[in-house]
């Protein structure tokens, strides 16, 4: 069985396509080709047969959407149609993802962090710590019974430095540079050096606060079109899945097919 996942973002559109088996071990049944560029060309290619990132073509039987975006989420599952004649369902809407909240309040969660969360867990089997470095930055919990149990959301990088440069008279937009040394000595350096320590230094405290409540260090899963630069060097993160959203909507239409 293959899927075409999609991931809609506020900042970009994530494509994967996902050859789904029956294996002993769930964190390696997913083998996939990701490509991002212009979308439509992308599923025209794909609906063509031709090869994506040189690997073999791979015709998905169904097509999942996990959006954020809510007034894009029907253009696209009108694009699918058009284009590959298939019908997009909606993880969270269509498809209900198989993972229990501890919430008060759960229409307000954001599909991407429930489905980043799945999948986490569904690959260690064991309480672990989500951080997403986006538009936004979240810190999330799973307890070792595999319950999403909230966590923590802020500003990411580029949204900091957009925010720092337009309600400012002065500031420049942040390059976003990693920063070197300890102390800026120019107000490019020093922008840097904040946006940059203040997320990291919220990313360490809240992973703090969740290892204090398992009573040990949880594993900690990054992902997000940030997480390379911000959180590669810093000893905090075990794994790095650049497509975690990706693969929990991949699984939340493998486990309804299996269902069904």
């Amino acid at each position: 069985m293959s899927v075409l996942a999609i991931d809609i973002g506020n900042s970009r559109i994530g494509v994967g396509v996902f050859s789904l088996g029956k294996s002993e071990d769930p964190g390696r049944r997913l083998m996939h080709h990701n490509w991002e560029s212009e979308l439509k060309a992308a599923l025209t290619d794909l609906w063509q047969a031709k090869k994506i990132n040189d690997g073999p073509a791979v015709y998905p039987e169904g097509v999942v959407i996990a959006s954020v975006v809510p007034e894009l989420t029907e253009p696209m599952q009108k694009l699918i149609r058009d284009t590959l004649h298939l019908d997009a369902q909606r993880a969270g809407k269509d498809l209900i993802i198989p993972m229990k909240t501890n919430l008060t309040d759960e229409s307000t969660l954001g599909v991407d962090r429930l489905l980043a969360a799945l999948c986490a867990y569904v690959n260690t089997e064991q309480a672990c710590v989500v951080i997403s470095a986006g538009t936004a930055l979240t810190v999330d919990y799973v307890d070792a019974e595999g319950v999403f149990q909230g966590g923590a959301i802020a500003p990411g990088l580029q949204l900091g430095a957009r925010a720092l440069h337009e309600f400012t008279a002065q500031l420049p937009l942040a390059t976003l540079d990693p920063p070197q040394g300890t102390c800026g000595q120019n107000t490019a350096e020093a922008l840097n050096l904040g946006l940059y320590a203040g997320a990291r230094g919220a990313v360490r405290e809240l992973v703090e606060s969740y290892a204090n409540k398992l009573g040990h260090w949880p594993h900690v899963v990054a992902t997000g079109g940030d997480a390379q630069r911000l959180l590669a060097d810093t000893g905090l993160v075990d794994s790095l899945i650049p497509d975690l959203v990706l693969q929990g909507a991949a699984l939340v239409w493998e486990h309804h097919k299996m269902e069904s």
